[in-house]
């Protein structure tokens, strides 16, 4: 992703996020060093990505009057939110509300990176270093040129999910919006279509 799109923390306070800017977070990418660096915002991050926003109402001097005041706090989303953590006892509730992805901690994976590793020390490696630079700048500046259309899924009807559990609720929009997602980066790849409604 290109930068202007990341925000990066090593951690948060609880109250930090309803004090960002109201359209800081919208369309970004919030990376968090570690989950132990969330755990006082957690709230707020369940928040933001349930509902889609923040507000907070917090009491403030007026700077003319000097009397106390109530001032209205704003944080929209969308936001992709993005944690590494070694810890096993993950908040459970933020954890439904993410994609879980995790290291392949076998001794093949461990040989396959030290491989890599050696591999990188080689001028074969320093060009291929160099060639993963350009094509990931080559990436984050066709990303730039996205916009920010709607996705139809014509097939959403005919889509099936596991439906055993609670939680499958969450991971089924989890599933939806990973199609759109993918649809959308390969908008100059499909028709785009208008429709006018309403008038």
């Amino acid at each position: 992703m290109p930068e202007e799109e990341r925000i990066q923390y090593s951690a948060m306070t609880g109250q930090s996020l309803y004090y960002l800017g109201e359209t800081s977070l919208q369309h970004k990418i919030l990376a968090i060093a570690e989950e132990e660096g969330v755990r006082q915002a957690a709230y707020a991050l369940k928040l933001l990505q349930s509902d889609g926003e923040l507000k907070i109402a917090s009491t403030g001097k007026n700077e003319q009057s000097g009397e106390l005041v109530t001032r209205e706090y704003r944080v929209q989303g969308p936001v992709m939110l993005m944690l590494t953590t070694t810890a096993i006892d993950v908040d459970e509730e933020l954890l439904n509300r993410c994609l879980v992805l995790t290291v392949n901690e076998s001794r093949e994976q461990t040989q396959a990176i030290h491989a890599m590793q050696r591999h990188r020390q080689t001028l074969a490696g320093l060009l291929a270093d160099s060639e993963k630079g350009y094509l990931t700048q080559l990436h984050q500046n066709a990303q730039r040129l996205l916009r920010p259309l709607k996705v139809v899924n014509p097939y959403a009807h005919q889509l099936t999910f596991l439906s055993d559990k609670t939680r499958m609720r969450r991971d089924h929009m989890k599933y939806l919006t990973l199609i759109q997602a993918i649809a959308l980066l390969h908008q100059y790849q499909r028709e785009v279509k208008k429709t006018t409604h309403r008038g």
